[in-house]
């Protein structure tokens, strides 16, 4: 809630101070003066001290007559004064009862994007001036910086502003300027459209509806909110997952293959991760812990054996060699072959891409060639009517030959490329699976490859040591199998890791993805209908108060798309919802804009609203509205000052007419003439 206490202007010449002091109060308040003296400089004084004048347009224009920017004078006959300094000081409030002062300079020494605050009710009852606190607006960051006052003013508020989607694609804050038009009603262009008008140049999308859903404090809109967060979060995870699945893939390469690791998380993955990371070990794919167990094995084994001699090892040196040599050649014609494989498999994966790359293309064409069939174009069509497409001449005869078969026509032919698409986009995924396998079983016998080298050397030097010697070849292949099983242990230790992270990202997505299909979607809940049903309840009310005669307050609805006023008409005994703007009067467009913004503030009487009891209409005499309606829409809002709310109204009616409809029902701020005019140096702050 927001509370206007007072409101103080100030213009300074060479030799005068000129001023207004505008007390407000709860309920009803009229700003009463002849035409052009000043009532609309008033009212945009407060748009323009609570850094808001962007909700009038895009300018960065001060929205505040010459008499507050370049000169004044008391009388129109008068000469006029050079405007030196000048500012605009507003009291406010909030549901707490914290009360601040706001100043903000038009003419002086600092900039119109500084706005001082000071807490205390300062103007009002002329105390000291308590705690200051500066903030800049109009700049980037205002709405959310600590030091941004749109991000005070929000606080103060007790507003939570939602983030919305804008129109490039990006989110930001529901600004305030984009609220403030369903609270100010200005009077050059406020009047022009039932709601807003809004300003368009913040690129906020479908920026009504989420104006009224966060007024009305809608459940859809915290709806919409969570689901995005849940969808945002959803996104975040599946980065993550791939991310972590890549290094784990990355890891896995660097001996051998994963396998049963899906693309994207699972609730099964979440409740039993299971992993299979594959060697290529002697020729064939063996689970990473079976060849642990198995050389391991080995391990033990010889470290439990006696040491031999050398001249004792002799013959089992001997037959291992020719052993190892018989398997190092069976290895290097197996390692040609793989060699060989993969070169073959790279060059189908090449050529399914190109095929792959030409049906795109091709799709592309026959999609744009359909396109411009159903806009009416003919052309293309020229070669399949067997007629020239350069001179038009028919050509069937002369130039193609004559076939019994009919072409596909453009929709069977996308059909067609689509489907050879599908299938060579399948056959290309599997092209690069075979590839990563083939290059898997290349490292894993290139290292078998290696490993028989290795025995080959050590043996042939082990029959060259002298005979009495101890055999090393047991000891040194206890080494290279330690240092085998060393390697294999870390991968391990690294695929273990990773398998948690993506455990814990695999439960986040269940449990995200569980939320969002349990939210609901993007409509209206009961709650919400029954809000909009209330208002659309008091707009009828409100109209058949004020007299609107276009159609039958009863025919009034509200859309639930934007909640704008429709109208319900009878269409061949089916009742229908048309738009109603343009099939009304100007005075009864005026009437429904009375009715929809003072409805809109009254719902905070029966519901939880974001409203902030706030509502201030700048001329609402507008369009020769008949004075009966005006006094009508005057006496309701008086009534607000019972439920401790507040409407500005400015009007140019004469202060005994005002006085004698509302008397103390209003707090009536009457002005026989300009309403700046010079007052005593002593009260000029």
């Amino acid at each position: 809630m927001i509370q206007l206490r007072h409101l103080r202007l100030r213009s300074f010449t060479a030799t005068r101070a000129f001023g207004a002091d505008i007390p407000f109060e709860v309920g009803l308040n009229v700003v009463q003066a002849p035409n052009t003296s000043g009532k609309s400089t008033c009212l945009q004084a407060i748009i323009y001290a609570l850094g808001l004048e962007r909700s009038l347009g895009p300018q960065l224009t001060v929205p505040l007559p010459y008499a507050m920017r370049e000169q004044i004078h008391q009388f129109k006959e008068d000469p006029y004064d050079l405007v030196l300094q000048s500012y605009v000081e507003l009291e406010i409030a909030n549901a707490q009862g914290e009360i601040v002062v706001l100043h903000r300079d038009v003419v002086g020494d600092k900039s119109t994007k500084l706005i001082q605050t000071w807490n205390g009710p300062s103007l009002s009852s002329e105390i000291p001036r308590g705690k200051q606190r500066d903030y800049f607006v109009l700049d980037g960051g205002s709405a959310t910086n600590e030091s941004g006052f749109h991000a005070f003013l929000a606080q103060f508020l007790g507003w939570d502003l939602p983030i919305v989607a804008r129109y490039d694609g990006t989110e930001c804050p529901l600004y305030l300027e984009a609220i403030f038009p369903m609270l100010f009603v200005e009077q050059k262009r406020g009047w022009s459209a039932i709601q807003g008008p809004f300003p368009t140049f913040l690129r906020i999308q479908d920026v009504a509806r989420r104006v009224m859903e966060f007024l009305l404090d809608l459940e859809t809109a915290k709806n919409r909110r969570r689901r995005a967060e849940l969808r945002a979060a959803i996104s975040d995870l599946l980065g993550r997952w791939s991310d972590r699945r890549k290094s784990l893939e990355e890891a896995a390469a660097r001996v051998g293959r994963i396998r049963g690791l899906a693309v994207q998380p699972s609730a099964e993955f979440a409740a039993a991760p299971t992993l299979d990371l594959q060697l290529y070990y002697q020729g064939e794919w063996i689970r990473l812990a079976d060849v642990l167990q198995i050389a391991s094995g080995r391990v033990a084994e010889l470290e439990a054996s006696q040491v031999e001699s050398v001249e004792q090892a002799a013959p089992d040196v001997q037959a291992r060699l020719t052993d190892i040599r018989s398997q190092f050649d069976v290895l290097s014609a197996v390692l040609e072959a793989v060699r060989g494989e993969h070169s073959a498999e790279t060059q189908d994966n090449a050529a399914l891409e190109e095929r792959v790359a030409a049906l795109e293309t091709d799709l592309k064409r026959n999609q744009d060639a359909q396109k411009l069939q159903r806009l009416g174009s003919e052309l293309g069509r020229a070669a399949s009517e067997h007629v020239c497409p350069t001179c038009h001449q028919d050509v069937s005869n002369e130039l193609l030959p004559t076939v019994d078969s009919v072409g596909m026509a453009l929709d069977e032919n996308i059909v067609f490329v689509k489907s050879q698409l599908e299938l060579y986009r399948s056959a290309l995924l599997n092209s690069r699976e075979r590839l990563q396998e083939i290059a898997a079983r290349y490292r894993g016998s290139e290292r078998d490859l290696q490993d028989k080298q290795q025995q080959l050397r050590v043996l042939r030097q082990e029959l060259m040591r002298p005979s009495a010697s101890p055999s090393r070849a047991a000891i040194e292949e206890i080494v290279r199998l330690q240092a085998f099983i060393d390697r294999l242990e870390s991968i391990d230790e690294l695929a273990n890791s990773l398998l948690d992270e993506l455990r814990e990202i695999a439960s986040e997505w269940a449990l995200a993805t569980s939320n969002l299909r349990q939210h609901p979607v993007d409509e209206l809940t009961v709650a919400d209908k029954r809000k909009i049903e209330h208002l659309q309840t008091a707009i009828r009310r409100h109209l058949d108060i004020y007299g609107f005669r276009s159609f039958q307050p009863g025919e009034i609805s509200l859309s639930l798309d934007n909640f704008r006023p429709l109208v319900l008409r009878d269409d061949n005994g089916e009742t229908m919802e048309k738009e109603i703007y343009f099939e009304m009067s100007a005075s009864d467009a005026i009437r429904l804009k009375w009715a929809y913004y003072l409805a809109c503030m009254e719902l905070m009487r029966d519901y939880s609203v974001n409203h902030p009891g706030l509502t201030i209409f700048d001329e609402p005499g507008q369009q020769e509205v008949e004075s009966s309606s005006l006094f009508e829409f005057l006496r309701s809002a008086s009534q607000s000052a019972q439920n401790g709310q507040q409407v500005l109204v400015s009007t140019s009616e004469t202060y005994e007419t005002v006085n004698s409809l509302l008397g103390d029902r209003a707090n009536i701020v009457s002005f026989a003439g300009f309403i700046l005019q010079p007052i005593e140096t002593g009260s000029a702050n």
